[in-house]
């Protein structure tokens, strides 16, 4: 059946691809150059969002009917309760960065609905709150308690919206992304986590060429499903052992927001809207969008490898990569002659 299942994924998107310029019309959902905070060349189709929500539609369908298997996790081990919370959670989460790439959404409604979304879908599921953590340079579990419940609503919310600041150009959210479901299929060999990999593969060749931005949909919607998984990973299927495995595999772009969140503040501006002090604006006005690229791959997967790979502990990883960070954003906020 997963043999079917994949020939059924080739076939649609070997027809997005084909039929991509009349799809993208019928669509009509396109990011316009402002010459601002937008500065690409020509107006782009925002599909990437709705070609993966099209894809795990056929997924969830199939998993649903034909696996044991939901997302990565054995259903048995789930609950009516789980389903109902998980859907509801992808398919909001969708249809909101779906609405602001073609309404544009303010960022304080996006999150106020994000947290209500949030809220609701906790209530429904208990096995998405995260009741206690493990760290690895303390003997003791951390019992959150009656503070479960905001806790996951805040680290959720926090997830989502790092990985919404963070994008910026061509390339850079699907590297990410790749990285996140990448570490989550070391760590479960599922064929979720398989097939998503391969989604976004698809999903960058068609961002790296200009031809899409995979836009607030796609991040929403990818940022959305990552979170479940490593909750689930973590309270489920048990892989996920140390918060700590988190906590680096998201430090780079968690670190951009708050250096973002600190200067807006410090300047009296809403720190939910955008500028062009993020740390690929800064890249990207000495680099090119390649060399920005591959300088944001390296800063990203950096953390993963000094604490899960080298084997650092958590305070000898974290203080070199917070050396890196601060070193890249002195050097690339000088104003030194334009690379290419």
């Amino acid at each position: 059946m997963i043999s079917l299942l994949v020939i059924l994924l080739i076939i649609l998107n070997l027809s997005i691809f084909i039929t991509f310029d009349k799809f993208a019309k019928i669509v009509n959902v396109y990011d316009v150059p402002d010459k601002k905070l937008k500065l690409h060349k020509k107006k782009t189709p925002v599909l990437g969002g709705l070609i993966l929500a099209i894809n795990y539609f056929i997924i969830f369908l199939f998993q649903f009917f034909y696996s044991n298997f939901f997302l990565s996790f054995e259903k048995k081990l789930l609950e009516v309760q789980d389903f109902f919370s998980i859907i509801l959670l992808v398919i909001s989460f969708f249809l909101i960065g779906f609405y602001d790439d073609k309404k544009n959404l303010s960022p304080n409604k996006k999150i106020i609905i994000s947290i209500f979304i949030i809220f609701l879908s906790l209530l429904i599921s208990q096995n998405l709150q995260i009741d206690k953590i493990s760290l690895s340079f303390y003997d003791h579990k951390i019992f959150f308690n009656n503070l479960s419940f905001i806790f996951t609503v805040f680290s959720i919310l926090l997830f989502v919206n790092s990985l919404n600041f963070y994008d910026g150009i061509n390339g850079q959210s699907c590297f990410f992304f790749l990285i996140i479901f990448i570490f989550l299929f070391l760590k479960d060999m599922n064929i979720f986590y398989l097939l998503t990999i391969i989604l976004i593969f698809f999903i960058l060749t068609l961002n790296l060429r200009n031809k899409l931005f995979l836009g607030d949909s796609g991040i929403f919607l990818l940022s959305i499903i990552a979170s479940i998984s490593l909750i689930f990973e973590h309270n489920i299927n048990r892989n996920i052992v140390y918060a700590d495995e988190i906590f680096f595999l998201l430090l780079f772009p968690g670190l951009d927001l708050v250096r973002l969140t600190v200067i807006r503040i410090a300047k009296n501006k809403n720190p939910f809207y955008g500028d062009r002090n993020h740390i690929h604006h800064l890249l990207t006005k000495k680099f090119s969008i390649s060399i920005s690229n591959l300088i944001l791959l390296n800063y990203a997967i950096t953390p993963i490898i000094l604490f899960n790979f080298l084997n650092l502990n958590f305070y000898s990883s974290f203080l070199i990569f917070l050396f890196m960070y601060f070193v890249l954003v002195l050097i690339i906020s000088s104003h030194d002659k334009k690379f290419n």
